[in-house]
């Protein structure tokens, strides 16, 4: 429990240094092919489950990263099994700093279904699936540059001068109420959702250039950059580094309870074409809307200059995880000076959209397995992300289907699969879309921690929930 939560405060410190998600995809692409999957038309609305069904808090629970630097990067275990951070004066500065890339992107995602219903129905006389669903979602995504750990944890006994620029952070909060139909037309399958977005928490930190330069016991900083949030946040001020001007106090700034901050919309669109009785061609565009914010805080820094003192900054390790990646947050939060700005204090934030555009080949002499290729865009606000995703899928049964796939990726290569059952009376699914193998003995990821989760437990209902008897 020590190491989870250490993994949590860890990840804490560096949405803060860095970057916060716009994560991407609605859900698994391994299971974008598997057959009689419920939740399929979250990656194409086009996409006609076989059941009705009913989900209500377990229904579906997906959750996701993606990055190009391992956690164990940040921990260590010590002789007696405990972590100590990248901070510990034990850790050289060598080994830490060697397994970083120039620029060190991590990428977080939640998508948890409070509840959902999907059924068949008509309209004017053509077959139709309609679904309905309430979703909490949160992104988060971070760009955090290697001059940025080398100041954490070199600080002033190392270097004097730091070009801490392109930093940027970003975590969003909101509620999703979805509707969606797909309708038949022959061999061609058409679909749409219409999403309602409630914004709930925003924050978003935006570094451009930031120089700091050590002269005496203070340092020199200036940088051009900017702050907002939306939600249930509340500013607070505090004087300025020289005295004559009051800047955002981002230390004692009060972060509450999810709070209304912002609302939008979105739309997915898809089809999906039966060539022949062998080959299915598909794709979709998904989540592409905007959220509208009004923002309780909002800083700015035209690149004027500010000093704070070198005795202030505490990265020094010692201690609990709790207790140094407390102070060094502290001390980070301390370290940054925004103006506050009162005027246009709306803001647009378009989501992450994603693009998808398969072909599934079913083998002509055994129909319950098919192959799968799927390629996968999307955008974002930290980097944009592509795969091309093949994958094996089978029906032996059923009431079983199952997926294995493998995709070249953006941030390498990742193994994937999905298990899938549908009984009489409830449906369960498991699967991921990349596994990391590689871990330490406390569970904590060596390599790349790159990976996507959904499991999920249904109710099977027999009839259209909502026709009239």
């Amino acid at each position: 429990m020590k190491s989870i939560r250490g993994i949590i405060k860890i990840i804490s410190l560096l949405l803060v240094l860095s970057a916060s998600v716009d994560l991407y995809s609605q859900d698994l692409q391994s299971a974008y092919f598997v057959d009689s999957y419920l939740y399929s038309y979250r990656l194409n609305p086009a996409f006609q489950p076989s059941k009705n069904f009913i989900g209500a808090l377990a229904g579906n629970i997906h959750a996701g990263t993606h990055s190009n630097v391992g956690v164990s990067t940040f921990f260590y275990p010590d002789e007696d099994g405990h972590l100590k951070t990248f901070l510990h004066p034990s850790i050289e500065r060598e080994e830490f700093l060697s397994k970083l890339q120039k620029t060190n992107r991590i990428m977080l995602n939640l998508n948890y279904n409070i509840a959902s219903v999907g059924y068949w129905t008509e309209y004017y006389k053509r077959p139709a699936y309609q679904t309905f669903e309430l979703n909490l979602r949160n992104n988060t995504s971070a760009r955090l540059p290697y001059n940025l750990f080398s100041f954490l944890k070199n600080g002033s006994g190392k270097n004097f001068e730091y070009d801490l620029s392109n930093v940027y952070a970003y975590t969003n909060t909101f509620l999703e109420f979805a509707s969606g139909t797909s309708i038949k037309f022959g061999n061609l399958q058409l679909g749409a959702r219409g999403k309602l977005l409630i914004g709930l928490q925003k924050i978003n930190l935006r570094v451009r250039e930031m120089f700091a330069v050590l002269s005496g016991e203070f340092w020199n900083l200036h940088s051009t950059a900017d702050v907002t949030a939306a939600g249930g946040i509340k500013n607070k001020m505090q004087q300025g580094a020289w005295g004559y001007y009051e800047v955002i106090d981002l230390k004692n700034i009060k972060i509450n309870s999810l709070g209304l901050g912002g609302v939008g919309a979105a739309i997915d669109l898809g089809f999906k074409y039966k060539i022949n009785d062998f080959l299915n061609i598909s794709g979709s565009l998904n989540d592409f809307g905007v959220i509208v914010w009004k923002n309780n805080v909002k800083g700015y820094n035209d690149g004027r200059s500010w000093i704070f003192s070198d005795s202030s900054i505490e990265f020094d390790g010692i201690g609990s995880i709790g207790t140094v990646v407390n102070n060094a947050i502290n001390s980070i939060k301390s370290a940054y000076e925004f103006l506050p700005d009162n005027e246009n204090k709306i803001s647009y934030q378009s989501l992450s959209y994603t693009a998808n555009l398969g072909v599934e080949f079913i083998l002509p002499f055994y129909k319950k397995i098919s192959l799968g290729v799927l390629g996968t865009f999307v955008s974002g606000r930290v980097f944009s992300y592509k795969e091309i995703r093949a994958s094996l899928n089978v029906k032996p049964l059923k009431w079983f289907s199952a997926s294995l796939s493998c995709a070249t990726t953006s941030l390498g290569l990742e193994w994937g699969g999905m298990v899938n059952i549908n009984l009489d009376r409830f449906s369960f699914f498991i699967g991921t879309d990349s596994y990391y193998y590689k871990m330490t003995r406390q569970f904590i990821p060596v390599d790349e921690f790159n990976t996507q989760i959904v499991v999920g437990f249904n109710y099977i209902i027999k009839k259209n929930p909502f026709a009239r008897r």
